[in-house]
């Protein structure tokens, strides 16, 4: 298998989507200008453009139905790979499988169906890209495409964008499902979120019989080929592990989050994060900022890409982009030595479940992309988690539910449930362990309350654990946009608002029992009325009323370790602006059971800084990156660094990035304390054990 993947860190595509002359000519491509260009920006991958969403190639296609674009002279990308080859550069073939607007308006009986027979259209502000179905002939169209493309040009790697199984009511697809399912496709709305499971699946596994086949087929012709898909790091499990790398864009708030996320869903496979929204071109942002956004996902550990629409219309380049971007990788090149042979510091376990992400979505979007975008309330709440992990300057580790096993959780302090919804017996008895052997879990509103099929279980199936008995979900309060005012009991001081008032949680909670051997910290007080068309009381969210002494935060020793559940969507509340307080209640949870992290940033600025924590054999490795560049249109100024705290004796503490210089240290309550510097971008400190 080609090697170049495992290696590669500063990757770009120019993003082109270019339909044929008039609109868009390329009457002027030029190599000489493109090799300028990639010197400029200093990359060592690029991906290029094979077949794009218009459904043109930029070779010469011997498939039937195939269409060249117009402007294109001979064979570009010939031209481009031999250039790439002779500069040692990685040749990544960008293949577009879903969008291809030129197949889909030639070849009508391969377009993605709607219900009612009409074509499925990605309808956004812009684009209006036609879907094609590969249960049509439409697969085997793509397939010799891509054969072609492997044989006649060897690439390195094969990327596939807009990859997946969008949901289709052709003949093919309504012949198919009933044959597995023995029912007919569902239509409605009501009727697909009735059967979304099958669905889900039906659709998943149409995904991976594609793939299967594709790489049956083009690793036939080469077998050293890396494949891999856009937004990798957002399917299952299943389909991750037959990819040779993970590609993703980010999904979940930035660069910063998103990166974490792909890193920690494909270990062991070189994951890259790629954000187009970097880059504006003909409307930049500054350098700072570029500096911020990809520095980002270096620093959270994963490999870096850009895309931009940096090729104008008749084929030329706007070169600012290559300056920009080279400016950028040129800092990135310089922090690679620390960026390689590490692996993340270890405290705080984010448990992520592939089983839970259909279960309580709104409703399932039929384009396969789109299911990818809007995130499911799952994901929403490991953000959440994440999120106050960061704030919280803790390290954190994002654990896919099919990698727990006991030598993996025993090395956390803390493990977070945020609405796993569905936890297995085996998951659970894996949890029970955990907190009897010394852990602390916190497990937040419907986790372990669902079945893989989105059956609601009278209880959590991890209720010996929390202390908790039957559930109920209340959704009543829905309208009032805050279900329930927290109270303190007073078996715990709280800081915050938990110490002055009664904050509110969101649209609904759970109604629960405590075991005799747990002990209630905070309950539940009723808003005073349900708002409907002839009951409210002001502007806002109806007040507290009655106290229902429902538990809302329980404490349960579990053997040698503690675990609390929140009878409330608190990691998803987390994720949100509008609370204000689960970043306190967060701290004081970790407070109560004196997690200690073998490395911390304390930091007056939590928002401010972002802190990624890695270690080596015989190092640690601390990445500071500041936010002020990002959030004041590339304006920096120094902030100050704050402290390390570490658990144990070091040897050397030195700041090696941007400057290289020895940081004082001196031992505090059993602890080494590092007083960091000021930094107005980003700096980077190595901890020798």
């Amino acid at each position: 298998m080609s090697k170049k993947y495992t290696a590669t860190r500063r990757c770009y595509l120019i993003d082109h989507h270019s339909p044929q002359p008039p609109d868009v000519t390329l009457n002027h491509l030029d190599i000489k200008e493109y090799e300028a260009f990639f010197e400029t920006a200093g990359i060592d991958s690029l991906m290029v453009y094979c077949k794009d969403h218009w459904g043109v190639t930029y070779y010469p296609s011997e498939v039937p139905g195939a269409q060249k674009h117009l402007g294109v002279k001979g064979d570009w990308i010939k031209e481009i790979s031999t250039l790439l080859r002779e500069k040692g550069i990685e040749f990544v073939a960008y293949y577009c499988i879903e969008y291809d607007e030129g197949a889909a308006r030639r070849f009508p009986e391969w377009q993605v169906k709607k219900a009612d027979g009409s074509a499925l259209i990605r309808d956004d502000e812009f684009a209006k890209w036609t879907l094609c179905c590969c249960q049509t002939g439409y697969r085997e169209y793509c397939l010799k495409q891509l054969e072609e493309i492997v044989r006649n040009y060897a690439p390195d790697s094969l990327f596939l964008d807009i990859f997946g199984a969008s949901l289709c009511y052709c003949n093919h697809c309504r012949t198919k499902f009933a044959s597995l399912y023995h029912y007919p496709l569902p239509e409605t709305q009501e009727e697909i979120l009735e059967h979304k499971t099958d669905i889900v699946e039906f659709l998943n596994q149409n995904a991976m019989s594609f793939l299967a086949e594709l790489k049956q087929r083009v690793k036939a012709i080469d077998p050293s080929l890396a494949i891999t898909i856009n937004f990798s790091c957002h399917y299952p499990q299943e389909l991750r592990d037959m990819l040779d790398y993970q590609f993703s864009e980010p999904l979940l708030k930035d660069n910063w989050f998103s990166s974490a996320y792909a890193r920690d869903t494909a270990v062991g496979q070189y994951p890259i994060l790629a954000p187009g929204e970097a880059s504006q071109v003909y409307n930049y942002s500054s350098v700072n900022e570029y500096i911020c956004d990809l520095s980002s996902i270096a620093a959270q550990g994963c490999r870096v890409g850009m895309y931009s629409g940096s090729q104008h219309i008749d084929g030329t380049l706007d070169f600012e982009e290559a300056r920009r971007l080279g400016a950028v990788y040129t800092e990135l090149k310089k922090m690679e030595p620390y960026f390689n042979g590490r692996t993340p510091v270890k405290c705080a376990g984010i448990v992520q479940s592939d089983l839970s992400m259909a279960v309580n979505i709104p409703s399932l979007d039929a384009d396969a992309i789109l299911r990818m975008k809007h995130h499911n309330p799952h994901q929403n709440a490991v953000l959440g988690a994440m999120q106050l992990c960061e704030r919280a300057k803790i390290p954190y580790v994002v654990l896919p539910e099919r990698t727990l096993d006991k030598a993996l959780l025993e090395q956390f302090d803390l493990l977070l449930l945020p609405e796993v919804f569905v936890i297995e017996k085996e998951t659970a008895e894996l949890l029970a362990d955990y907190t009897e052997n010394g852990g602390t879990l916190i497990s937040s509103g419907q986790s372990g309350l669902w079945t893989a099929d989105s059956r609601k279980l009278p209880a959590s199936t991890i209720a010996r654990i929390t202390g908790t008995g039957e559930c109920t979900i209340h959704t009543e309060y829905a309208a009032n946009r805050w279900a329930a005012y927290l109270k303190n009991t007073g078996t715990e001081d709280f800081s915050g608002l938990l110490s002055c008032t009664t904050p509110p949680v969101s649209e609904h909670f759970i109604e629960t029992v405590t075991e005799k051997n747990a002990e209630t910290l905070l309950t539940f007080i009723l808003p005073c009325v349900v708002c409907d068309s002839r009951h409210w009381v002001n502007w806002w969210s109806p007040p507290p009323g009655a106290d229902s002494v429902f538990p809302a935060l329980i404490r349960k020793t579990v053997g040698k370790g503690s675990a609390y559940y929140m009878a409330f969507d608190f990691f998803t509340m987390a994720s949100l602006d509008s609370f204000q307080y689960p970043h306190e209640l967060f701290s004081d949870l970790l407070k109560h059971e004196k997690i200690t992290p073998a490395v911390r940033n304390i930091t007056e600025t939590p928002d401010v800084i972002r802190t990624a924590y890695f270690e080596t054999e015989d190092s640690y490795i601390i990445h500071q990156i500041s936010m002020v560049p990002k959030r004041f249109h590339g304006d920096a100024f120094p902030v100050s660094g704050g402290t390390l705290e570490l658990d144990r004796t070091i040897s050397q503490a030195e700041l090696v990035y941007p400057e290289c210089a020895t940081l004082e240290q001196h031992m505090e309550n059993n602890k080494t304390v590092i007083s960091l510097p000021a930094f107005s971008l980003q700096q980077i400190i190595v901890c020798k054990k």
